[in-house]
């Protein structure tokens, strides 16, 4: 009999390289429990998958801001195999967190899908070795940055107020040609039933394309709209034995993202779909572009080549997908949510309506964009208030999510509950989760008790906005070195559609009033569902009515 010592000897290895990962991963997980242990929190239904099955299920609103009242603004969650996680909403320590990234930085299941996504995972010599190798203190060190902040460098031009200003008139005819569209459905009567979800997202997509590289994706028989879908909505959301174990492993080993799988083979097929686009807009020049649309992106990337930088176009594709990501689904989401805040709060949207048909009125024509950019000093308070609150109590991002490099300790503004500390010490390799939309966007020391709730008189108060953390008191848009450079764009293309839509339209709840949930699905974005009717995937159906 004759066998195969190879064989036995590679699953051998592998097994021992798997074997003593796990007890690295064990060993360091004591480590954190111990350390951490005094901290309160929620009673974990399974050893095995943590936390991270209910909080997949659960509604928004349904868990963080229950935790808070509980255990207060700081506590510990569990991830699989118990890894523990600091969930930080105490204001003073996530501006520490945030404002040093010299310690804190991406974890590494957040740098692995952004790698797959931009592509450099394409380059990975996939093996047992490089998948469960446990990374040195000294590799843990290494500033991830420098590339992050050369990108930041190489865009902020095409996102300067100068040039969201050159862009906006693109914004305004988007605006105008999705009523039309709607018009086009209203019945006789003068209303129609319509899933804003999707057409929200078709806009928002065109304003992307549009304006960053010159191409109108939704009128394109292309793929690359299903794919930006596939992929920003995850390869299943089902809770399923299977997709329980596949998360389990990716948390364990992240770089197992760079096997062949689903979402890789998407984001390849989007890299290639773009990447011919973007090959004809730069082979032929940007001012060759089509009239209505600009390619501020692209422009900016050639002018940073013809400054000396080199520069790929696999580095320009790269830098397309990661503002399609950031913007196209953002934009959509929020506005959604906002028409429907408004479908049920009537009386906001009528003091909105009446505020712009009024600054209409008085000054012969609808606002343009620097009447609705600096929409609080030029008579639409009230748009400006309502932005304020959508931004912060529908924020799409979910939490900031940070991992300790060195031991390190973190100063609180609220003491922790029995010891009275105002500090937390945490060790290197901790999880931090800096709840945003269901924590310091709503945090009650800060807005009061109504913070869950959707006010905007609350920002025609004087200085509000300072009472918050972040940029204008809230971190919608993150802070410190991250802070989201597109900010200008998508606040810009937020109020211009407002502007334009609540002139035209009245919305409305279905008549069925079939109660509709929000979810956090795919990467950090949350979106709609109807109750009772989850598996019919995301849609939010209202009545419009022309006015």
């Amino acid at each position: 009999m004759f066998f195969d010592f190879s064989s036995i000897s590679l699953a051998t290895t592998s097994a021992a390289v798997i074997s003593a990962f796990f007890v690295h991963k064990l060993y360091s997980r004591l480590t954190h429990i111990r350390s951490l242990s005094f901290l309160p929190g929620p009673d974990t239904a399974s050893y095995l998958w943590g936390d991270s099955v209910d909080l997949k299920k659960a509604r928004i609103g349904t868990r963080f801001p229950e935790w808070r009242k509980q255990y207060g603004p700081t506590y510990l969650i569990r991830e699989p195999l118990m890894e523990p996680v600091l969930v930080l909403g105490d204001p003073k320590g996530a501006l520490y967190v945030l404002n040093d990234a010299s310690k804190y930085h991406r974890p590494d299941i957040d740098k692995q899908v952004l790698d797959i996504l931009v592509g450099a995972c394409c380059h990975l010599k996939v093996s047992m070795a490089s998948l469960t190798r446990i990374p040195t203190l000294t590799e843990k060190k290494k500033l991830p940055g420098d590339d992050h902040a050369r990108r930041r460098k190489r865009l902020a031009p095409a996102l300067t107020p100068s040039s969201v200003k050159e862009i906006s008139s693109i914004f305004f005819d988007l605006s105008h040609r999705l009523s039309e569209n709607w018009e086009d459905k209203l019945s006789i009567e003068n209303e129609a039933l319509i899933d804003v979800s999707k057409q929200l997202h078709t806009f928002s997509l065109d304003a992307i394309s549009m304006t960053m590289f010159a191409y109108n994706l939704s009128a394109s028989t292309g793929t690359i709209p299903e794919l930006l879908s596939n992929i920003s909505n995850g390869p299943s959301q089902e809770d399923t034995m299977g997709s329980r174990f596949a998360a389990l492993l990716i948390s364990s080993f992240p770089s197992l993202l760079a096997i062949p799988n689903p979402m890789k083979t998407w984001a390849t097929k989007l890299r290639t779909e773009l990447g011919a686009i973007a090959k004809d807009v730069w082979d032929n020049g940007v001012d060759g572009v089509e009239v209505g649309m600009n390619a501020k992106v692209l422009e900016v990337l050639r002018q940073s080549s013809k400054n000396g930088e080199t520069m790929t176009r696999d580095e320009a594709v790269a830098e397309i997908i990661g503002i399609l990501f950031a913007g196209s689904e953002t934009v959509a989401n929020v506005m959604g949510e906002l028409l429907y805040e408004l479908a049920h709060k009537p009386e906001i949207q009528s003091k909105l309506r009446a505020e712009l048909i009024a600054f209409e009125q008085k000054h012969g024509g609808p606002p343009t964009y620097n009447d609705i950019v600096g929409s609080g000093k030029s008579g639409l308070e009230y748009l400006e208030a309502v932005t304020r609150e959508t931004m912060r109590c529908k924020a799409v991002l979910m939490d900031i999510s940070r991992q300790t490099v060195e031991d390190d300790i973190i100063p609180l503004s609220t003491p922790l509950p029995g010891s009275g500390q105002t500090s937390i010490e945490v060790p290197a390799g901790t999880t931090i989760s800096i709840p945003i939309r269901e924590g310091l966007n709503i945090e009650p020391s800060i807005w009061g008790d109504n913070a869950r709730d959707f006010v905007p008189e609350r920002w025609l108060e004087e200085g509000v906005g300072e009472r918050g953390v972040g940029i204008g008191g809230v971190l919608t848009f993150g802070d410190g070195a991250k802070v989201c450079i597109g900010r200008n764009f998508a606040l810009a293309e937020f109020k211009i559609l407002v502007s334009v839509l609540l002139c035209r339209f009245e919305f409305s709840p279905p008549k069925d009033a079939i109660p509709v949930d929000f979810y956090h699905l795919g990467g950090n974005t949350v979106k709609p569902k109807l109750r009772g009717r989850e598996s019919e995937g995301v849609q939010l159906p209202l009545i419009i009515r022309r006015i």
